[in-house]
């Protein structure tokens, strides 16, 4: 396995070409990723606990302003709140000096496994408010998750994307009769069940391998962004 270095210790001439930039316990978490991840990198490695973050943030600003650097790979251990920081500190970095931000790609080790995440859920993770306002979906998500499982409802397991679709009509039915009735409780109660149906759909569509929820959100928000190119053209979405 590629021996890693303490990026703080080495000189800023150093850095060069690709590089993967990680916390010190991801190569112990699991070794066989890490060794694929540093494959044809330098790899480097911080440890919170040995130096306070702002000598991070100062070492990759001038590492990004000597332009030697192509991208970066930054490797964590998800739910360490030391960890967590160092991807911060990256993106600020970057913008800071500005380094093109496509040649950052993030991930992290949680639940035995290797997840990238994005340059948007980084810049989320500094604001508590806007991911308050996503955990509601991603509940929603797990509850379907959970329902489908194996200790789930069986009423919930045996259902397909085609008997779902008869729940949607019968949803959509009962969301006009209820705004012809102006009631707005049972309103918003079907809404809701429209939403979980959508939910179950995804999770179907994640058990068949094909999408999944999020992935399904994200091209639906593409689809009318690309079909109202006079509303959107060069408007910045903040989200």
């Amino acid at each position: 396995m590629t021996q890693a270095r303490d990026i703080i210790s080495v000189n800023v001439n150093m850095f060069s070409g690709d590089l993967l930039l990680s916390c010190t316990y991801a190569p112990d978490v699991d070794p066989e990723v890490y060794a694929r991840l540093a494959k044809k990198r330098s790899a480097y490695t911080f440890c919170p606990e040995l130096h306070h973050l702002d000598k991070l943030g100062f070492k990759l600003c001038t590492i990004f302003r000597l332009d030697r650097v192509n991208s970066v790979t930054v490797l964590t251990k998800d739910g360490s709140p030391h960890s967590m920081q160092i991807p911060l500190m990256v993106q600020e970095a970057a913008e800071d000096v500005g380094f093109d931000k496509a040649n950052i790609h993030y991930y992290c080790l949680e639940g035995g496994g290797l997840h990238e995440f994005s340059d948007l859920a980084v810049r989320k993770a500094r604001h508590y408010s806007e991911i308050e306002r996503l955990l509601p979906f991603a509940r929603l998500d797990k509850v379907a998750e959970v329902l489908r499982g194996v200790d789930g409802c069986s009423n919930d397991q045996s259902e397909t994307m085609l008997t779902i679709v008869d729940h949607l009509h019968e949803e959509v039915d009962e969301v006009l009769a209820a705004l012809k009735t102006e009631d707005t409780g049972n309103l918003l109660e079907e809404i809701g069940d429209i939403m979980f149906n959508v939910a179950m759909l995804g999770r179907i569509a994640t058990e068949q391998g094909i999408s999944d929820l999020a992935r399904l959100a994200d091209r639906s928000a593409q689809k009318m962004i690309d079909k109202h190119p006079k509303v959107f053209d060069g408007r910045r979405l903040k989200y």
